[in-house]
């Protein structure tokens, strides 16, 4: 099940675009250290790492593109209970 989640992706620090994707952690690690060295990064370099499967990926990229939607927002969990559903953290 740990090979099906194969797409790593750097989203910028306000989680609305996507900066890189990667196939493995180190790829993407190696990606946005080269572009901090290079000064291409907003907020000082700060990104948020996500790890998903290529089939959500795509899904996430066409939203994206066709609805004109930030990373957040097309990546948003779907569901028919997903919005009334809550998780008791304290136990």
């Amino acid at each position: 099940m740990a090979n099906q989640y194969n797409v790593f992706i750097a989203v910028d620090f306000f989680n609305a675009d996507i900066l890189f994707v990667a196939n493995s952690s180190g790829e993407l690690s190696r990606k946005v250290i080269k572009a901090i060295e290079n000064h291409k990064l907003e907020s000082d370099g700060a990104v948020r790492l996500y790890r998903t499967s290529y089939q959500s990926f795509k899904a996430i990229e066409n939203l994206m593109v066709r609805y004109h939607l930030p990373f957040h927002e097309a990546a948003r969990p779907k569901g028919r209970d997903y919005e009334s559903q809550t998780t008791n953290a304290v136990g």
